[in-house]
């Protein structure tokens, strides 16, 4: 649809996370840069938390492309309350370890000696969980006893643990002290500033052909940042409603009118809203609309 009609190569604003589209934020970075230090320990636990649609699994599809050439194997699963028994029939699974008809204790000893191999080869395995806020606290536990396998005093396998703010919380508490002792970094994705929400959609947008068309005025940013607090996942959404929006009314210069009509359309539709915790509004003319528009729904009580 507005592919065409503004000659893009590509969709920019897709929710499927594309690794094309990687935009290094200094957040992302400092967090990639956690990550790659963690593989170069290669031992013990990596931590990365993030609120909803921050861009950690864009993250993790980064990192998997930086050690392709490290002889790292990188394995993701994505985690659903699961218990010591299914985490590790999970984990045997992703590494293609036939698990049918094994006991727990036989899923171990297969998972064991499939990572002694991949050390005689002079590779090492990465497991990556993901949305790891879900596991139970046996589902941690028999993670954390997978990395005490070793051989000639070296780790075989590495895990990073990647997930929700909730996942944090978790690990403060006193039953995972044995887990804190072998986390060897940790680190919190937050939410775009108003300067990066900008740089973000410019990146994306040139990543697919864009030439200036739609010409986007400034105060355009400052109401997406406004109305999504820096998300990406809710960048994303509100982008691609408002060039379809431009494409609709043939639109090739999109300002003020267009982006308050695709805020009134998303809202309007599946209970989209802007998040709880608003980012800062860096923008007179958007605080004064969102003043007036206050002072007006109050008077009306």
């Amino acid at each position: 649809m507005y592919l065409n009609f503004y000659q893009f190569t590509a969709r920019p604003f897709k929710l499927t996370p594309d690794i094309r589209f990687f935009y290094p934020s200094q957040c992302q970075e400092k967090a990639l840069a956690y990550l790659l230090y963690g593989i170069e320990q290669g031992e013990g636990f990596v931590v990365i938390t993030g609120g909803v649609g921050h861009g950690k699994t864009t993250l993790i599809q980064r990192l998997s492309k930086e050690v392709k050439a490290q002889r790292v194997e990188v394995t993701r699963i994505a985690a659903a309350n699961l218990d010591a028994e299914s985490i590790l029939e999970l984990v045997c699974v992703s590494l293609n370890i036939p698990v049918e008809g094994k006991s727990r204790v036989g899923l171990f000893k297969s998972l064991e000696d499939f990572l002694l191999k991949r050390k005689t080869k002079n590779i090492r395995v990465l497991l990556v969980i993901d949305e790891a806020q879900t596991l139970t606290p046996e589902a941690l536990e028999e993670l954390r006893i997978l990395t005490n396998i070793e051989e000639a005093g070296k780790a075989v396998l590495q895990i990073f643990l990647v997930g929700q703010i909730e996942l944090r919380q978790t690990l403060l508490k006193p039953q995972f002290e044995h887990l804190r002792q072998r986390i060897i970094a940790s680190y919190h994705i937050e939410p775009f500033t108003r300067a990066e929400t900008e740089k973000y959609i410019k990146a994306r947008l040139e990543e697919a052909g864009w030439q200036n068309d739609p010409v986007i005025h400034p105060i355009v940013f400052d109401f997406i940042q406004e109305w999504t607090s820096g998300v990406p996942r809710r960048i994303n959404l509100l982008m691609d409603r408002l060039l379809l929006l431009g494409y609709v009314e043939e639109k090739h210069e999109i300002g003020e009118k267009e982006i308050e009509q695709a805020i009134r359309d998303m809202e309007k539709e599946l209970g989209h809203q802007k998040p709880k915790k608003r980012g800062k509004i860096t923008n007179v003319s958007v605080a004064n609309k969102l003043n007036k528009k206050n002072k007006r729904k109050r008077a009306s009580r």
